[in-house]
């Protein structure tokens, strides 16, 4: 049987949802400091379904450093993998070849394999860690909320995105336990937002069924927790997280490529329109 690479990343989520309903757990995307796990060789963070793999892999073995690379990458870089370590699957894209006549852009998913720095002898001194936020100055966030141009009210005791008045509402600060635990929420109803018609018009009624609205509150968490990764804040547990876990389970075993769908692209189109407020200033 050919190797699945959707297969393969989803069932090592799935195992780590599974540790959790025992007891004691901790979802890989709530993590306290730190940030996107970059790769060692160009600087760069990965992204979506890579960020959330990685995650999987650092909290499984408890690596604490963010850099990655490949076998030849840490190569390149004159250091050495230790023998007898175990890789962690990533995935890239390969563009191939459409029919005649077909003008989209066609793309298969082909897996690599990573391995962290601390599995590796020889790799260049990190830079400093990322600290854990204290939240002393939460006006970056708040700025950075700003900048997507989303409607926000504050007022009484739950948070939501309002699609019939394009708005997000949210408690008001103060009745958040902690900061982190505000901003996590907001990134989760921006994440909401963005999903509306004339954004990223993110239906998935028709790809998931009875089981969109559990895929979207999924959407919702990876998209709060890339977001809070990339500005080095921790991310909290969304309210109802726990009573998603079944229905996150139920839906990944059903559908492998689920997981990339929801990790794809929520936070990148945030953060895009960072650069497009700037420039409108």
């Amino acid at each position: 049987m050919a190797f699945d690479v959707h297969q393969a990343v989803t069932d090592k989520i799935i195992a780590t949802m599974e540790a959790g309903e025992a007891g004691q757990w901790q979802c890989p995307w709530h993590r306290t400091g730190g940030g996107l796990p970059r790769n060692a060789k160009t600087g760069r963070p990965y992204r979506g379904i890579n960020t959330l793999s990685l995650w999987v892999g650092a909290q499984a073995s408890g690596y604490a450093d963010d850099r990655w690379a490949t076998y030849k990458q840490w190569a390149e870089l004159r250091a050495q993998v230790r023998k007898g370590e175990r890789s962690t699957l990533v995935v890239f894209f390969k563009e191939y070849e459409a029919a005649e006549g077909d003008d989209r852009r066609r793309f298969v998913a082909r897996a690599s394999y990573a391995f962290n720095a601390a599995q590796v002898e020889g790799a260049p001194e990190a830079g400093e860690p990322m600290p854990a936020s204290e939240w002393t100055i939460p006006e970056v966030f708040d700025a950075f909320v700003q900048r997507t141009g989303a409607r926000v009210t504050h007022g009484g005791d739950a948070a939501f995105y309002q699609p019939s008045e394009d708005r997000i509402v949210m408690p008001p600060r103060h009745r958040f336990p902690t900061a982190q635990g505000y901003a996590s929420t907001m990134a989760h109803e921006l994440t909401h937002w963005s999903g509306a018609k004339g954004r990223l018009n993110r239906g998935l009624t028709g790809r998931f069924k009875a089981q969109a609205y559990a895929a979207e509150e999924l959407v919702a968490e990876l998209g709060s927790a890339f977001l809070m990764a990339e500005m080095g804040l921790e991310a909290e547990p969304h309210p109802t997280h726990a009573s998603y876990l079944a229905s996150w389970l139920k839906l990944l075993k059903s559908d492998p490529k689920a997981i990339f769908t929801a990790a794809s692209g929520v936070a990148g189109y945030l953060t895009s329109l960072q650069a497009g407020m700037a420039q409108a200033a």
